[in-house]
């Protein structure tokens, strides 16, 4: 068997190599096809591990508390109305969250900084010597804000990388020591972070309460978010509840009343943003998958004009003893040929033309996995299968006599 399955495949590509040209055109349609998908494909999962690695990034068991805005009419007309989370919240559930590790709050703003003629637009936030670790930054040069820094409202910050770009003309430059400008004041940089990708790095860190007062006022006391470290994954549904159940208690919601605030669990963060991105990649390979049906109807095509051309060659051979599962598997294999080449050219074409759109798509790496290569070859070989059966069942049924008698 594996021997008369040589022959055939020899057979199948003497045959193809007849009509060189008309063999090339036939699976273009298939390699456009393969093509397709997998440099689509490829572009999303590069996007999806792009977007997975940022939010890992962000830390481990992290809870996120923000302020919930809410809507409603007055006579003045729509109205958004947002209660801002104070130091006493943060104060309250690190005293009664027992199953929280760590607190961080955060008040953030966007502003305009300056060095030397520079600027860069970018968001100042305030925090806490315990943000760097819950929310997984380390220092590449100098040091984070320290407990001291918050105590004395120190006019020092911490740049990342996008910052330092923009202010210092490189990342290369050391600009530790030196000022920048905020609001028509001066700020002391004591540290540069490492990069994290992304829009994640065009940020600037100052102590707590100086971002509090500097930028936002005498007296403002005011949190933008709270970030919490909870001490193990086993614990993040009741740490959820517990603070929950602390905020309420503050905010003196009633039984009935919806949270003024939300929590976000980064489990279930990462969990929503991989079925999203897998959905959207699923998406894009499906678009570029009824390009390959386009190659398939070409190989039918092709196969037929095969089969009427080469009558009299059936009828000889049948004259000859050849038995019709032959026949049929002589021009099944010579379609299955055709798209396989096409299929193995496609992943190379896909994968290379991977690597020239994915910047545009605003991803930084071409992601080609072994499943999206095996399933395109699957799926090519399939096509193959498909469209060449009927063809390849029309000349098994060819009538010898007729087929020799065919003119």
């Amino acid at each position: 068997m594996t021997k008369k399955l040589l022959v055939i495949l020899r057979g199948a590509f003497q045959s193809l190599t007849v009509h060189k040209l008309r063999s090339a055109l036939t699976m273009l349609g298939v390699v456009i096809g393969v093509g397709a998908v997998i440099a689509l494909v490829t572009v999303g999962k590069g996007t999806q591990a792009q977007v997975m690695n940022q939010l890992q990034s962000l830390g481990s068991n992290i809870l996120i508390v923000r302020p919930q805005m809410r809507f409603g009419f007055t006579r003045a007309g729509l109205q958004q109305n947002v209660r801002r989370f104070t130091n006493a919240e943060v104060d309250a559930i690190k005293a009664l969250a027992t199953s929280v590790r760590l607190v961080a709050p955060e008040y953030s703003t966007n502003v305009t900084a300056s060095h030397l003629g520079k600027t860069a637009s970018t968001t100042v936030r305030g925090v806490t010597p315990e943000y760097a670790e819950v929310r997984n930054w380390s220092v590449e040069k100098g040091r984070f804000i320290t407990a001291e820094d918050n105590a004395n409202m120190s006019m020092v910050v911490v740049l990342g990388q996008t910052a330092v770009e923009e202010l210092f003309g490189s990342t290369l430059v050391n600009p530790i020591g030196d000022t920048v400008r905020i609001n028509r004041q001066n700020y002391t940089v004591v540290g540069v972070l490492r990069a994290k990708g992304g829009n994640n790095d065009n940020v600037i860190f100052m102590p707590l309460r100086t971002a509090q007062v500097k930028l936002g006022g005498a007296g403002n006391k005011e949190i933008s978010s709270i970030s919490l470290q909870v001490r193990s994954d086993k614990e993040m549904d009741f740490a959820q509840a517990q603070v929950r159940a602390i905020l309420r208690t503050l905010h003196g919601l009633s039984a009935t009343a919806n949270d003024d605030f939300m929590i976000q669990n980064q489990a279930d963060l990462l969990s929503t943003v991989e079925s999203t991105t897998g959905a959207f990649t699923t998406l894009l390979g499906s678009i570029a998958a009824i390009s390959l049906l386009v190659g398939g109807i070409g190989i039918m095509n092709i196969m037929l004009v095969s089969v009427t051309e080469r009558t009299r060659e059936i009828g000889l051979r049948k004259a000859v003893g050849a038995k019709r599962s032959d026949i049929l598997l002589q021009f099944l294999v010579e379609a299955v040929v055709l798209s396989g080449i096409g299929g193995v050219v496609g992943v190379i074409a896909g994968a290379g033309a991977a690597q020239v759109i994915t910047p545009l798509f605003g991803t930084q790496q071409a992601l080609v996995t072994a499943d999206s290569v095996v399933l395109a070859l699957v799926v090519s070989l399939a096509v193959g299968i498909f469209f060449g059966m009927y063809p390849a069942n029309r000349a098994a049924r060819l009538n010898p006599i007729d087929a020799l008698r065919y003119e």
